[in-house]
């Protein structure tokens, strides 16, 4: 069966309209307002499609219960009567024979077209949904990894627990055991023990504060005593910096002489037969503020918490202020005592 040339361009037509509507929705998407109208068109349309076909359901209940009416008598009185029914059966089932159906041909290209818009349609909503089944497995493994992190946690938790409980019972059960005289023998050997302990850690502290304050504060603390930056502004200042003094400007001097270049060997040999930190004889200004902030450090741990009388107003004293270490006293800026940080912890 051959096509018309009008069905062609129909045909050819709905798909150029069909390919224009899909570029203007891709184009310009549907805003909310629009889909929700679209929805509600459907949904009148549906309506109306079903309105529809429950009048024709109504009208064809109406033409079975008045078939009798019109079918074939079964009057067998009149044979001509009978003949007459049947011819115009016949002729009733002939035109509907003869009628052509609204259906497509075989040969058409409508359920073709048909067929690809479904197929179409369906990859869509398949790559939709792999992307939101790809963006919810990206969430639970993310919350899975969350939950096995915690699901460790508590497990490390519930193992330290359970060793901190039965060490309290090994305790306990050996506390019940031993004597009184024992328990307090043991109780002072531990206190020994963490004394030990504090000393060793305090000696360590005490060797890292002077190696500090030799090495890295000493200069800065000579600087800001000859008028020169705040200790912490320059943290490299030489001894022949300081040697040659600041300006009123804070700006560092030229020097007048060529720097001489100290061989390794002979401080190293001047450090032996002269030691440096007995703070007697220091050789120049980095080792007079090293050796005054020693004092002043010595003489703040052994006062406590009680203030001690000044003999000047240095950079070392200022520093321990800015560093929140000490503090003056809030009448007499000539005294001066540490911050008591653990009064809460011996309290």
């Amino acid at each position: 069966m051959e096509i018309s040339e009008e069905t062609v361009s129909k045909i050819q037509k709905f798909v150029q309209n069909r390919q224009a509507a899909e570029k203007e929705a891709s184009q310009e998407p549907f805003s909310a307002t629009a889909l929700h109208a679209y929805a509600r068109r459907l949904d009148g349309t549906l309506q109306q499609l079903q309105e529809q076909v429950r009048r024709q359901a109504d009208e064809l209940k109406k033409l079975r219960e008045s078939r009798g009416s019109h079918g074939l008598s079964d009057n067998y009185d009149d044979p001509w009567m009978r003949v007459s029914q049947a011819r115009r059966a016949k002729k009733a089932y002939d035109s509907l024979v003869m009628n052509e159906d609204d259906l497509p041909t075989t040969d058409s290209v409508l359920p073709s077209l048909i067929a690809t818009e479904e197929t179409s349609q369906l990859i869509n909503e398949g790559k939709m949904s792999i992307l939101v089944t790809a963006d919810k497995l990206s969430a639970d493994r993310e919350r899975f990894r969350i939950e096995e992190a915690n699901l460790r946690d508590s497990r490390a938790i519930s193992s330290g627990l359970r060793d901190r409980i039965q060490r309290i019972r090994n305790a306990n059960t050996r506390k019940q055991e031993q004597t009184p005289s024992q328990v307090a023998r043991e109780v002072v050997r531990e206190q020994k023990k963490k004394n030990k302990g504090l000393d060793h850690a305090s000696d360590g502290l005490k060797k890292s504060l002077d190696k500090f304050i030799d090495e890295s504060l000493a200069p800065m603390l000579a600087a800001e005593d000859l008028g020169g930056p705040t200790v912490g502004d320059a943290l490299e200042v030489s001894d022949a910096t300081l040697k040659a003094g600041y300006t009123a400007h804070g700006k560092p001097k030229k020097q007048k002489e060529p720097v001489e270049q100290e061989d390794g060997k002979q401080q190293r040999i001047d450090q032996f037969l002269r030691p440096s930190n007995d703070g007697s004889n220091p050789r120049n200004k980095r080792e007079a503020a090293a050796t005054e902030a020693h004092e002043l450090l010595d003489a703040l741990l052994e006062a406590g918490t009680s203030y001690i009388d000044l003999k000047r107003d240095s950079a070392a004293s200022r520093f321990l202020v800015r560093a929140k270490v000490a503090q003056f006293h809030p009448r007499d800026a000539r005294r001066l005592r540490l911050i008591d940080f653990g009064r809460s912890l011996g309290d």
